[in-house]
């Protein structure tokens, strides 16, 4: 396995620069628009009543916490062992989405200080201090759950926050990138499972199990640049289809759009099969029934139209990031709105891009419907010229 970790074909290699540069000359060609004066631009510039953020905080909080104290008691906090009974409820993807209430809750707190910090109001350490505890509390459940991108999530959530609202310093997200890389991710691949240190990266000298710092350093590799490598499984699919789909895992959008599982009793399972996609491209052992693993966005747009649709679809995507950081950013003119969505929004394509395109869309959908509930909460009945 580690073997083959780094390794690149010349097919895989060709196919991601084309994906790339069609991404990027999506994303530069800028070919959605929304003026500045549009009514949906307005709705997103209003700014939110100080008075009600601390009430709508405290609200979506309390959710939060039911959330996550749902899956502590449920067997659903653990990464790697999740409990069936929970994994199959009717509630499992309600529960999923809801778990977003945790970052949108810290990403109002943060934009609070940060905006309060800036304009000189006293207020601000009232929400600096509010936004300590929920950061430490996301990130300690995200890191002793096992999932490194639930305790990626608040670090990512401050550095973009902090980039908006007060001031950009790429010192600090290189920094923090590199900590999260070769850091944070070993380290959590150590919590999962220390076993594999000591059996898969140390030798017996004496009958005793040595680690030495080549082994450590080729363990906080392979659980780094090696985690987020994708080539072994672009190039496992490049292989492997030989019929495209034409758009079948593209149609599952719309089935993730339909009424909940606990009211459609029969509503397909259409983001459970990462770990069943997996085994089945021999990317998993065969008797691995807990990693779950995704096309990425340009095995996936590959699968269903082959070359063709990795040029078009990341063409697509690129000028969609373009409109999100538009529409949301510049136009709204880094409002409180604006900076939240962008936040969650940027977090949850960031990580799709490993995964299958129609649920992660799909759930940009349903988180994209909160986010307004609580911006409209936040503005409701308040002047368009009051200031938060």
């Amino acid at each position: 396995y580690k073997k083959s970790l780094f390794t690149f074909d010349l097919k895989t290699v060709f196919y991601l620069i084309v994906g790339i540069t069609a991404f990027i000359i999506g994303y530069d060609f800028h070919f959605l628009k929304f003026s500045e004066r549009n009514k949906i631009v307005e709705f997103f510039k209003r700014e939110w009543d100080y008075k009600k953020s601390l009430r709508v905080l405290i609200i979506v909080s309390i959710l939060n916490f039911s959330v996550k104290t749902i899956r502590v008691i449920y067997g659903g906090y653990s990464h790697i062992n999740k409990s069936y009974a929970f994994m199959s409820s009717q509630f499992y993807s309600l529960i999923g989405l809801l778990d977003w209430l945790g970052p949108i809750a810290l990403a109002i707190a943060f934009i609070n200080y940060f905006r309060l910090f800036k304009e000189g109001d006293k207020n601000y350490l009232k929400w600096k201090w509010i936004a300590l505890f929920l950061f430490t509390f996301e990130f300690v459940y995200g890191f002793f759950s096992g999932s490194r991108f639930t305790a990626i999530i608040p670090i990512v959530l401050y550095l973009i926050v902090k980039h908006y609202l007060y001031k950009p310093d790429f010192r600090r997200v290189m920094i923090a990138f590199i900590l999260i890389l070769f850091v944070l991710m070993p380290l959590q691949s150590f919590y999962r499972n220390p076993k594999i240190l000591f059996r898969s990266y140390s030798a017996p000298v004496n009958n005793l199990v040595q680690i030495t710092p080549t082994n450590i350093q080729q363990f906080i590799t392979d659980n780094s640049i090696g985690r987020i490598n994708q080539s072994r499984i672009l190039s496992t699919l490049f292989e492997k289809t030989e019929k495209f789909l034409y758009g079948e895992t593209l149609k599952n959008f719309f089935i993730s759009l339909g009424p909940p599982r606990f009211i459609w009793r029969n509503k397909p399972v259409i983001s459970g099969g990462g770990n069943e996609f997996g085994r089945k491209i021999g990317i998993l052992d065969s008797k691995d029934y807990t990693t779950s693993i995704g096309p990425t966005i340009i095995g996936d747009l590959y699968v269903n139209f082959g070359f063709t649709g990795i040029v078009l679809g990341m063409f697509l995507i690129g000028g969609i990031f373009r409109l999100i950081y538009e529409l949301l950013i510049k136009n709204s003119n880094y409002s409180p709105f604006g900076v939240m969505a962008y936040s969650v929004v940027w977090i949850q394509l960031i990580k799709g891009m490993e995964d299958f395109i129609a649920p992660v869309w799909a759930g940009l959908v349903k988180l994209s419907v909160i986010m307004l509930i609580i911006h409209l909460a936040l503005t409701w009945g308040k002047g368009k010229s009051q200031r938060l």
